[in-house]
């Protein structure tokens, strides 16, 4: 076995005791992140064309939603 076959196989079973926790999964948490991201930027979209004295308001939530994007994102990495 070389070096890339036994760290196949490390990943691998660290992978497979990871899915055997119990508890909330990582992918339900990052599926959660990103259907709130996507309400987030519809709702952000809707405020920002139906309310053209403040735009700003349409910013803020579309940049909320940013936030949740944005920890989706390291989460996919770090699990």
């Amino acid at each position: 076995m070389n070096r890339e076959e036994i760290e196949k196989l490390i990943e691998e079973t660290a992978r497979k005791e990871r899915a055997k926790r119990k508890g909330v999964s990582v992918q339900k948490v990052r599926s959660i992140l990103n259907v709130v991201f996507m309400l987030c930027a519809v709702a952000g979209l809707i405020l920002y064309f139906a309310w053209p004295d403040n735009r700003l308001a349409g910013m803020a939530v579309i940049g909320a939603g940013m936030c949740f994007k944005i920890i989706e994102f390291f989460l996919r990495f770090l699990f």
